[in-house]
């Protein structure tokens, strides 16, 4: 299925999936997401995903069908005119003088010809002067705060980059290592006031025990962080690193300085910024804690094996893992696509910085991944569970990501000139092809996990 085939009126029959950096919610009928963009519980440029498409979409290319352009309309040529008669050229006497009219002043002429040749060459200098101005000013600069590490400012300029002076509020969170402050940071360039209330979601807190916390807290976004550092307690005391569902809103907004109100022609923000996503408050990042949550399910797992049934235990292991994978495949797919729609002319430079992110964040996650997923079945008991070579299954799964983005990595390092704009879209093509297939593989893997699991 692709959008141009999609049936605009069906809003009901396709499941869609809402994209976010921790993973997916989902599925939804196109009719839902509406409802909840009226609701404002989504924004509408949120990514979503649907079984049959290439890749991720915004919400608002699927919400507005595709306009139908009219033919133009050529009116009818009006007649030509008709020529007037051209009076015959009296014949003049013999007797008759002509009088020569004097030739104009050269001069003047040659010094309004200069006079016009420097006004163009001062436009024109003027203009690409302006244009490199501008250039220059299409960046983003974040300042340090107290609290925040060099190396996570250095993350955060990383991640936010300018994305036109029109660009509407979208926060990404960021935390010390002490979890005492909450940094929201966008690319936006906004000034708001800034309300957000947190509630963990039960199972996904770094914690032995199964905790419930709850705060809300509020702050200013200028120059493009909120910084929140006094939260108040509705459960809990403290910050529990995990995951959370955010609610935030953003009042009184305006351009943050003459620069953006003067590019974005004066036209103001929008007055108002309501969103509701899934957040995780960790200083380590969306990758590390997937993997410390994982180890923490499995000591979970050994505790209530004396109360619960130990097959239930494995099912519910054995699916967050292919959903640990999934997520983990779809922020592999988003790295290489956000790294082939930059500029060609840097293609070589900045393909050193996107291979050491991946190694960074998912190479050795995916080696640990392995080494655990053997350790755990080894220590596993004989059951059920043994139907099928699920140890295999996942392991092939994670060699396959891991090999799948290693070829194109390999590839752009082979590369002895630099590609055009025609080569990096066939690449992003390429990249979208392969790691659908993957996902497919992974959703096939989870629906027989689950028909073994009912049987």
């Amino acid at each position: 299925m692709t959008l141009s085939n999609f049936n605009w009126t069906d809003k009901d029959s396709v499941k869609w999936f809402i994209l976010l950096p921790t993973g997916h919610e989902g599925p939804y009928s196109l009719s839902k997401l509406e409802q909840l963009v009226n609701q404002k519980k989504i924004a509408i440029d949120v990514k979503i995903w649907a079984e049959g498409l290439g890749g991720p979409v915004r919400l608002k290319e699927v919400l507005s069908p595709p306009e139908i352009v009219q033919e133009e309309i050529i009116p009818d040529l009006p007649p030509l005119p008709v020529e007037e008669e051209v009076p015959p050229i009296p014949v003049l006497e013999e007797t008759e003088e002509i009088e020569i009219p004097p030739n104009p002043p050269v001069k003047k002429n040659i010094t309004l010809r200069v006079w016009s040749f420097i006004a163009i060459s001062i436009v024109l200098m003027l203009f690409f002067a302006f244009g490199n101005v501008l250039q220059n000013l299409e960046t983003i600069t974040i300042s340090r705060l107290p609290k925040m590490t060099m190396e996570l400012h250095a993350r955060i300029l990383k991640e936010n980059t300018f994305d036109n002076w029109d660009k509407r509020i979208f926060f990404k969170e960021y935390l010390p290592d002490d979890h005492s402050h909450i940094w929201l940071v966008t690319s936006s360039f906004q000034k708001c006031s800034v309300e957000s209330t947190f509630q963990s979601l039960k199972g996904k807190l770094l914690s032995m025990n199964d905790e419930s916390v709850a705060f809300k807290t509020s702050g200013a976004l200028k120059n493009h962080v909120v910084e929140f550092s006094a939260f108040e307690f509705t459960s809990g005391n403290k910050i529990i690193p995990g995951m959370y569902e955010m609610d935030v809103k953003a009042t009184n907004c305006e351009w943050d300085g003459s620069i953006p109100a003067l590019m974005n022609k004066f036209r103001s923000p929008d007055s108002e910024y309501l969103a509701r996503t899934k957040v995780v408050l960790f200083s380590k990042g969306a990758v590390e804690f997937n993997t410390i949550l994982d180890k923490l399910i499995q000591k979970k797992m050994a505790i209530e094996l004396k109360a619960h049934s130990q097959e239930e235990l494995f099912w519910q292991n054995l699916q967050q893992k292919f959903e640990t994978l999934q997520a983990v495949t779809l922020q592999i797919e988003q790295l290489l696509l956000d790294y082939l729609e930059n500029d060609p002319n840097q293609f070589k430079k900045n393909l050193k910085p996107m291979i050491d992110l991946y190694t960074k964040q998912f190479g050795s996650f995916l080696t640990t991944f392995i080494v655990d997923n053997e350790k755990y079945f080894k220590d596993l008991k004989e059951g059920a569970s043994r139907q099928r070579n699920y140890e295999l299954m996942v392991k092939l799964t994670t060699k396959r990501i891991g090999l799948e983005s290693m070829k194109f990595i390999e590839e752009f390092q082979s590369l002895k000139k630099l590609p055009s704009k025609k080569d990096l879209l066939a690449y992003s093509s390429r990249v979208k092809t392969v790691f659908s297939s993957v996902k497919n593989d992974i959703s096939q893997k989870i629906i027989q996990i689950s028909e073994d699991r009912s049987k």
